[in-house]
């Protein structure tokens, strides 16, 4: 499947774009009787551009009053060429600049200036009309790449230029990827009988087919496709860069706003929080001042965002500069997505910029450095970097493509040839982030033998839960079997040491040890508690936690309770006569006590461990034997 291609009009109002697109294509693009008795566009218009462009082409025709901006904006989304429309009896004006500057923040390269209106004025006056606009062009795109076609759309005369230098510009746009998540940002929703809801836009990247499921964020709703429609024509299947009506069956219109966004697989989500690199042009009348507060329009959207530069210093007009938006209600977004800023009052257009981060931490400063890697540089580099940003987090898999704007499985191929990173479950991590994850375990490792020397092994759930801060359980885990592998550390069990690393007891400690050995042999299954061994040994509390629990790291004890512990022998005796005495036949606890001669005292506690462990099953009746051991 091609992609198709979108062109986009821009331009002051009264230079005639809605005419000039009648004059190509035939089709009258104001749809409202408003719009045709005022002789202006309110809202945005669309037709088929085969017969310019000979295959999947649309024109997008957007107003060009200050009033409707903002719908101007909505309808500029996806556009890959500008056909800018200058009256030449009136030459540049402000929406003409202001337009012009939206296509220089919205990345539109490519693009075709259309001086209209050829018929009401002289050579001379042409020509003079012509240098200004190629000159006004050029100061606010900075280069002078776009041709300057004379054309009317009264007459006629010029057109069969202005629809070679369309194609000529079309073929050089931007290419879209079908293979890649489907995104389709809603211009508008509406019923249809017999149809039902009925959702517009331009497709972004991807593709959607008739019977797939689709979500509708940021309202998170579900909804299958009925059926597709380009410029009125069915189809099964939609790829990007093209005017889409699909209809959609399991959601009403009047949930579906100009705004939301029709997405196909992937984990897109809804977003507060977004980190960018602002740009405001040399067009601009003010700066972008930290803290301010600004509309956002991104793709369909328009929200209020509050700005954060970096050093709470402000975006100079001609220079970008590295910030966060607070969004004040969610949006969807990806990186590389372009968007345009709009003073909040009085409303006009003061810069734009990229996405570079989705949801960025409070600490995104020390980040920028892989921003801009990801928006610069090649796609190898790029997504290193994404991957790098979340260090020891770990880029999930099903993120990568977000994040980085490459599609899907391109991203997905680049990580896979990088020698820079690996994949540990279904997350990837920087190889620094891996060597980060040893040493770290290995250092907590040291700290821990240090501080409870008393201690032969540290305990696996402790290392995990002393490192989640930083890195993932998965990458933690990963690594601790290589370590293992490697002989650099021993995991015995539920444990976990240096290798070489022994439990260090003085002497005095040594005796305690024995002493405390004798006790719990004589005791049997009737031991003390540790308060009254610690009495027992004379030893403090502390010193006595610490010898039990080096006895249990070494299987010579178990413990049956926190207040209870037994010698090994001790508890496997315990364990047979259990066996012994237990049937298929439900046993009360009164036979228990007999056969072990236990008081209650110690024989609860002893059961119902033995219960846990699955030697023994509770019954309303009493404890049977666990077939299942």
């Amino acid at each position: 499947m091609s992609h198709g291609v979108i062109v986009g009009t821009g331009g002051h109002v009264d230079h005639g774009k809605t005419s000039l697109v009648r004059a190509l294509t035939g089709v009258e693009t104001d749809r409202w009787a408003e719009e045709r008795e005022r002789g202006l566009t309110i809202d945005i218009g669309f037709a088929p551009l085969q017969s310019v462009m000979g295959g999947e082409a649309g024109i997008v025709d957007v107003p060009g009053h200050e009033d409707f901006v903002k719908n101007m904006l909505a309808g500029s989304t996806g556009v890959d060429v500008l056909l800018l429309v200058v009256a030449a009896d009136e030459g540049p004006m402000p929406q003409t600049r202001e337009h012009v500057m939206i296509a220089r923040l919205l990345g539109i390269r490519a693009g075709v200036v259309a001086l209209n209106k050829m018929d009401r004025v002289d050579d001379e006056w042409l020509e003079m009309v012509r240098d200004e606009t190629r000159e006004e062009v050029s100061r606010l795109l900075g280069h002078a790449d776009w041709p300057i076609v004379a054309v009317s759309a009264a007459t006629g005369e010029g057109l069969s230029d202005l629809r070679e230098a369309i194609r000529d510009a079309a073929a050089g746009s931007r290419k879209r990827d079908t293979l890649d998540l489907f995104r389709m940002p809603v211009d508008r929703s509406f019923s249809v009988r017999g149809a039902g809801t009925v959702v517009t836009g331009t497709t972004w990247s991807g593709r959607v087919r008739v019977g797939e499921r689709i979500r509708l964020l940021p309202d998170d709703l579900t909804a299958r496709v009925r059926s597709l429609q380009v410029h009125g024509e069915e189809r099964e299947e939609v790829g990007p860069g093209l005017r889409c009506a699909m209809a959609l069956v399991g959601v009403d219109a009047s949930r579906v706003d100009r705004g939301s966004v029709a997405l196909g697989t992937g984990n897109w989500r809804s977003l507060s929080r977004l980190g960018v690199r602002i740009e405001v042009p040399p067009g601009s009348a003010r700066e972008v001042e930290h803290g301010q507060r600004v509309r956002l329009f991104l793709g369909t959207s328009e929200v209020m965002a509050r700005v954060r530069t970096v050093r709470r210093d402000a975006v100079s007009v001609g220079e970008r500069g590295w910030g966060v938006l607070d969004c004040e209600r969610p949006i969807v977004a990806r990186v590389g997505d372009r968007f345009v800023l709009r003073f909040y009052s009085p409303v006009t257009t003061i810069g734009g910029g990229q996405v570079c981060a989705l949801d960025p931490p409070r600490g995104w400063r020390a980040q920028i450095g892989e921003w801009a890697a990801i928006l610069d540089e090649t796609p190898e580099v790029a997504v290193v970097a994404a991957v790098g940003v979340t260090a020891g987090r770990g880029l999930k898999a099903e993120d990568v493509s977000l994040v980085t704007g490459i599609p899907s499985g391109r991203a997905e191929e680049l990580l896979t040839r990088s020698p820079a990173v690996t994949r540990v479950g279904a997350a990837w991590y920087g190889l620094d982030s891996v060597d980060g994850v040893a040493e770290a375990v290995l250092e907590h490792l040291r700290k821990a033998h240090e501080l409870r020397r008393r201690s032969s092994a540290e305990s696996l759930e402790s290392v995990r839960a002393g490192l989640s801060v930083r890195f993932s359980t998965d990458l933690v885990d990963r690594v601790i079997g290589t370590l293992a592998s490697d002989g650099r550390v021993v995991v015995d069990g539920p444990g976990i040491r240096l290798a070489g690393h022994m439990a260090g007891l003085s002497e005095s400690e040594e005796q305690a040890l024995r002493e405390l050995q004798a006790a719990l042999v004589a005791a049997d299954l009737a031991p003390p508690s540790p308060s009254e061994l610690a009495t027992v040994v004379g030893v403090d509390r502390e010193l006595l936690n610490d010898l039990l629990k080096l006895l249990v790291e070494r299987s010579e004890i178990v413990r049956v309770t926190p207040e209870m512990f037994v010698t090994r022998s001790a508890e496997e005796r315990a364990r047979d006569a259990i066996r012994r005495t237990a049937s298929s036949v439900a046993v009360p606890p009164g036979e228990f006590r007999q056969a072990l001669g236990l008081t209650r005292k110690h024989l609860i506690p002893l059961l119902e461990y033995m219960d846990r462990i699955g030697v023994t099953r509770r019954t309303p009746e009493g404890r049977v034997l666990n077939e299942e051991v």
